[in-house]
């Protein structure tokens, strides 16, 4: 009896393994039959692009850069690929690649937005970002309403690369601080320098100069903001902020 059950048990065993491979080869075969007709069917070969997220950049400008894409396999198409062509482009800071199958490559634009101007000791003007980097030449003022750095010295000016002048950081630092805690004020500001190393900062309604020096930045920007709200500068052509004494915060007006 213990002979029979043997052999019963023997063949169904082998019957399981064999279907067991045959799944196996099956699923494996479908896979790669799958993925071969993924691959290589040209229904899934890019044809078209959508742009999205874009406010200053050119729309147009994206497209032809993904032109470059056209009749590339939508499956097989690299993120990375997509990302480092169009950051290629300086006011473009980041993407992020999507794709509608069967055909259509999209992409979500991340820009660099311009925070200000800087104008450099060659009297040249150019767009920069919250991060410094240089978005591209201007060559009127007059087109844009923002703060200007002045005379900024930049050597192997490249678009697309961040400033590494010493007094363009303290300057943009300057203004972050601004932007941070005195909006209304920062509305007014025409002009960020440094002279004989201390920030000076100029307003355009008025062309009041207020200077500022080289430290202690939260403390004399708070007091630039009081004196600007309160003391009548319309009187004054300067402000100087950087003196005070243990007993009383003392402003110069000239």
């Amino acid at each position: 009896m213990q002979e029979n059950r043997t052999r019963t048990k023997e063949p169904i065993f082998k019957k399981a393994v064999i279907m067991l491979v045959l799944c196996v080869s099956i699923a494996g075969a479908g896979a790669y039959l799958m993925k071969f007709g993924v691959t290589n069917w040209n229904y899934l070969r890019m044809k078209d692009s959508e742009v999205t997220g874009t406010i200053h950049v050119n729309p147009d400008l994206i497209h032809i850069a993904l032109s470059e894409f056209k009749g590339d396999n939508l499956y097989l198409l690299e993120d990375d690929d997509v990302r480092d062509r169009l950051v290629q482009n300086p006011s473009v800071k980041n993407v992020r690649v999507l794709r509608i199958f069967p055909s259509t490559l999209k992409v979500v634009i991340e820009e660099r937005l311009p925070i200000a101007c800087i104008q450099t000791k060659l009297d040249e003007y150019f767009l920069i970002d919250e991060q410094g980097v240089l978005l591209e030449k201007i060559e009127f003022l007059d087109d844009v309403n923002l703060p200007v750095f002045c005379e900024i010295s930049i050597n192997n000016l490249t678009l697309g690369q961040e400033i590494s002048d010493t007094n363009f950081k303290i300057l943009l630092d300057v203004y972050k601080k601004l932007k941070v805690k005195y909006q209304d004020f920062l509305a007014s500001v025409d002009e960020l320098c440094i002279e004989d190393g201390d920030v000076i900062i100029s307003e355009y309604e008025r062309g009041v100069r207020f200077i500022i020096g080289d430290r202690d930045f939260d403390e004399r920007l708070e007091k630039l903001v009081f004196a600007y709200q309160n003391f009548g500068v319309a009187t004054y052509s300067e402000i100087d902020v950087r003196f005070s004494d243990p007993i009383h915060e003392l402003v110069i007006l000239r």
